[in-house]
């Protein structure tokens, strides 16, 4: 029987929740729904639904929390980082790091992140079998570990704990291991970020201009640049490397597909687009409702958690043709991996660039590959990710 519990995290590493959404959005109207606590929640799954939603940032607020799994009185940072403020202010904080993430900017780090991931592409190289998740743990770092200003002797271990801050590395033994788990990697998260606001970060890196946030927030009781810093590294992190291991499982089970990308001189933006289509490593953000409102038939009072299923819009039938088939050239594509109106993800540009470099790196060095293994998923209904994926591999 269908399940219509969209809350429970342990289906999301063990299911294709794709043909779930896919049930759900033949329903009118969201669909209502309860977490295990007790809370009760309102889901949007049609891309029309979730466009409403997101679009609208008076209505549906974002200043309480963006995850289903953090409730209560909010997240700790709600209000004060650029995710969990409302226009005007968000504008506020958003204008502080735009000088850094225009696509004009963005093409001035092309060769450093290029560098920087062929020296971690040879650290590989050759090797016939590897977990490419375990060996690249460093590859989201290469694109924002100097666009965020922290050193390069940091990465490894923040590398491996924004992996574990994101949910786990694999179902836990236990609920309470699992939670300690997740608050040792955010110790570690913030320990390693408080350290590099403490040493006065360049000031045209992100962190350099986390300090610039305090005034515009005004909130003396929280460490407001520290709660930024976190927000644009957690934010960063999981969508490239995501996106590139959900479009390597598809490349190594696909050898049409194979083909057509080995025939290409370099990636193209559309092929980027259909990537972030296909893999949604974001799965929902929750909004609160700030007014009583409606959405597609369905009664919205105030106060109440609305999410907006972001991978399940993704492959909606009415916007997407062919939805389930990955089109490399797909256009036009107008896929929400990235959020939209003002809370579209700032680092798109530099995002799409890191996963061009890679994409194209992988065509120059890889004569062919498969897995060699089972995928294992990320225990989250947030994010949807893979934490080990074995590979075998043939170099050119």
């Amino acid at each position: 029987m269908l399940s219509s519990d969209l809350y429970d995290e342990s289906q999301y590493a063990t299911r294709d929740m794709h043909s779930v959404w896919q049930q759900l959005r033949k329903s009118d109207g969201l669909q209502r729904q309860r977490t295990p606590d007790g809370q009760e929640f309102l889901a949007a799954l049609r891309y029309a639904d979730v466009r409403e939603v997101l679009g609208d940032p008076a209505v549906f607020s974002s200043a309480y929390s963006t995850m289903l799994t953090v409730r209560g009185a909010g997240d700790v940072a709600a209000g004060a980082a650029i995710h969990l403020v409302d226009p005007p202010l968000h504008s506020d904080v958003k204008r502080v790091f735009t000088p850094l993430m225009t696509a004009q900017a963005t093409q001035r780090l092309q060769q450093g992140i290029t560098d920087r991931m062929s020296e971690l592409f040879e650290t590989v190289r050759g090797r016939k079998s590897f977990d490419f998740c375990e060996s690249m743990v460093t590859l989201p770092m290469t694109i924002t570990g100097l666009l965020m200003g922290i050193p390069q002797s940091e990465w490894t271990v923040t590398g491996r704990a924004t992996v574990r801050a994101m949910g786990g590395v694999a179902a836990a033994e236990s609920e309470y291991q699992r939670r300690f788990d997740l608050f040792e990697a955010h110790t570690t998260i913030m320990s390693v970020l408080g350290e590099v606001l403490e040493d006065a970060p360049p000031p045209d890196s992100v962190s350099g201009r986390c300090p610039a946030t305090a005034p515009l927030v005004g909130d003396a009781t929280r460490d407001v640049p520290l709660l930024n810093a976190y927000a644009f590294l957690m934010g960063a992190n999981p969508t490239v490397p995501q996106t590139i291991n959900q479009t390597l499982i598809l490349l190594a089970g696909d050898d049409d597909l194979w083909s057509w990308f080995t025939r290409q001189e370099e990636t193209d933006q559309r092929f980027v687009d259909e990537a972030l289509r296909w893999a949604s490593p974001v799965n929902h953000v929750l909004r609160r409702a700030t007014a009583d409102t409606v959405v597609a038939g369905t009664e919205v009072p105030a106060g109440s958690l609305v999410s907006a299923w972001i991978a399940s819009a993704n492959r909606d039938e009415e916007e997407f043709a062919d939805p389930f088939r990955f089109v490399p050239d797909r256009s036009p594509n107008h896929h929400l991996a990235f959020g939209l109106g003002v809370h579209r993800c700032i680092g798109q540009h530099v995002a799409a660039l890191g996963m061009k470099i890679f994409f194209d790196l992988w065509r120059r060095n890889v004569r062919s590959f498969s897995l060699d293994g089972d995928p294992k998923h990320l225990v989250s209904n947030f994010l949807n990710g893979i934490v080990c994926l074995p590979l075998a591999v043939t170099w050119k």
